[in-house]
């Protein structure tokens, strides 16, 4: 069962198992909560996975509440902004996609973490890989999303002027599992692209480079030793040595959207393969997915990918998802 939230640096740093926390009252949430561990520089993986669930349990609602006014709208993204790396992308498996500028966050109520796998492409970059169990709403989606253990993928980056770290890119692989009554779910939300052309037109290049390699078995020569990878199918790896090379027939992609902080570039794109192999034993979908994809520039100008997220979402809701009034959770699945 969940306990009560409580969630000291102490806390965060001991991840045994799971780590069980519920969002907490007004009272509760404080600078303190969340913030500290954002600036600890010798902060672990799993400790900014936790100050990052926490920041989201701050948004949104009242606990056990289903739905959010514009004004809490608006709350949220100012309280989380601080916090978002300036080529921030988030990618949900209910499709939508957030840059920094567009990002609204899921109203978390309640959370575990666990799992947590950790590398380091450098040493101002964290990639972690881990499990999450939460209750949740997405406010803009009208979507209640499943309480079972999902993946997770999310990039941090140390930023030395603000002495924090922010998170660089995410990937989110929970599926809803009911609508908001009277609202129109949001499987798409047309997110586009705010970087210059040239940055674009790297972005693009670094996805042409990425999937030739893997249609021709030679992916290996673009991945960083300390990336790590996750599909929605509950697979992943974590660094190199971890790392089989998929087998992919022609791989078709489009609407692309790119982001760029200096020497890190974020990519999201729809593709679309007649067959995939991933990590030498789960056949894919051939259905038209996204990816999120985080590159990092070395000292030799090449670029490498340290993060690879694989998306299998519904394309509607799954038959059967019931409707939940606003206004209480207790009907959610």
């Amino acid at each position: 069962m969940l306990a009560n939230k409580i969630a000291p640096t102490a806390v965060w740093l001991a991840f045994s198992a799971f780590l069980i926390t519920h969002n907490p009252s007004p009272a509760i949430t404080s600078e303190l909560s969340y913030d500290s561990m954002f600036k600890e520089e010798t902060a672990t993986g799993g400790g900014l996975a936790n100050a990052f669930f926490y920041l989201l349990s701050a948004t949104g609602s009242p606990y056990g509440t289903v739905g959010t006014t514009a004004e809490q709208d608006e709350t949220s993204k100012a309280l989380v902004k601080p916090y978002l790396d300036p080529a921030f992308q988030l990618q949900r498996a209910s499709g939508e996609r957030y840059t920094a500028a567009t990002y609204l966050p899921a109203d978390v109520d309640a959370y575990e973490i666990g799992d947590v796998r950790e590398t380091r492409p450098a040493d101002d970059l964290l990639v972690v890989r881990y499990s999450v169990r939460t209750t949740q709403t997405l406010p803009d989606a009208a979507l209640v999303m499943g309480k079972d253990k999902a993946p997770r993928l999310t990039v941090f980056h140390w930023n030395s002027v603000d002495a924090s770290w922010k998170i660089l890119s995410h990937a989110n692989f929970n599926t809803p599992v009911a609508a908001v009554c009277d609202k129109e779910p949001l499987i798409d939300n047309g997110l586009e692209s705010s970087v210059s052309p040239d940055d674009y037109k790297l972005g693009v290049s670094l996805i042409e480079k990425w999937t030739t390699l893997l249609d021709e078995g030679n992916s290996r020569n673009m991945l960083n030793p300390q990336a790590q990878g996750q599909n929605a199918g509950g697979m992943g790896y974590t660094t190199m040595s971890e790392y089989k090379d998929p087998i992919i027939s022609k791989i078709h992609f489009d609407d692309v959207v790119v982001s760029r902080n200096g020497r890190l570039i974020v990519v999201s794109y729809y593709a679309k393969v007649d067959q995939a192999l991933f990590q030498g034993s789960q056949l894919l979908s051939a259905e038209v997915t996204p990816r999120l994809l985080t590159f990092l520039q070395g000292d030799d100008e090449s670029w490498s990918l340290i993060a690879n997220a694989t998306f299998n979402p519904p394309k509607e809701l799954p038959q059967g998802t019931v409707c939940v009034p606003a206004g209480t959770l207790e009907e959610a699945p």
